[in-house]
């Protein structure tokens, strides 16, 4: 593993629920956490080859988001079954969905420079408020038809860094040339540290 540009900074001192749906990042997922300095509460990490994504991960956000309110995390995080979409809870327990989380990240990429052609990409399935929360920021948006790979095409094509899904596929181009739920993960800790907001506060 290759941490890059990450740093402790990003997760340290935080309390992190990680539900990994029984899938593919049930031992990796805890474990760049953990790396990164945050205490980690994990479920959905007992792969028995039948029960993955079985009432949890971010098929069934619900489970992550009750764990966070038990035990008063920072914040909850469940991936899919192959870890390629992330959905969240704030520290409330309320869902946040890729919508919100993709038009956080822009308008905090955007803010440093970091949103390439100031456009993020997504699918027709996006709802309506982030285009309005974009077109208020100065952000371009462009429409796919849906589905993660039309995005990524799209995303190649016009050298966009930022797209996805409202239901977590989240693509950041300059770290990954697909969906990745831990990478998501991180980019939304990094800009809470950043800007000293909690999750609920951005999205």
């Amino acid at each position: 593993i290759v941490f890059g540009d990450w740093s402790s900074d990003v997760c340290s001192s935080d309390l992190v629920v990680m539900d990994c749906a029984n899938g593919a990042a049930y031992d990796m997922g805890p474990w760049i956490f953990r790396e990164l300095g945050a205490t980690v509460i994990k479920t959905g990490v007992a792969p028995d080859g039948l029960n993955i994504n079985a009432n949890c991960g971010a098929m069934h956000p619900e489970e992550v988001a009750r764990l966070v309110r038990e035990h008063g995390a920072d914040i909850g995080i469940a991936l899919d079954g192959d870890a390629d979409r992330v959905i969240f809870a704030d520290a409330a327990g309320a869902i946040v969905d890729g919508d919100r989380v993709l038009a956080a990240c822009a308008i905090a990429f955007k803010a440093r420079g970091l949103l390439a052609n100031d456009t993020v990409v997504v699918t027709s399935m996006t709802n309506l408020g982030l285009h309005d929360a974009m077109r208020r920021h100065g952000i371009r948006v462009e429409v796919t038809d849906v589905g993660d790979r039309y995005v990524i095409d799209a995303m190649r094509k016009g050298g966009h860094s930022l797209g996805g899904e409202k239901s977590g596929h989240l693509i950041f181009h300059n770290h990954a040339t697909t969906g990745d739920g831990i990478i998501g993960a991180l980019q939304v800790m990094r800009i809470m540290k950043e800007e000293g907001r909690t999750l609920a506060q951005l999205a």
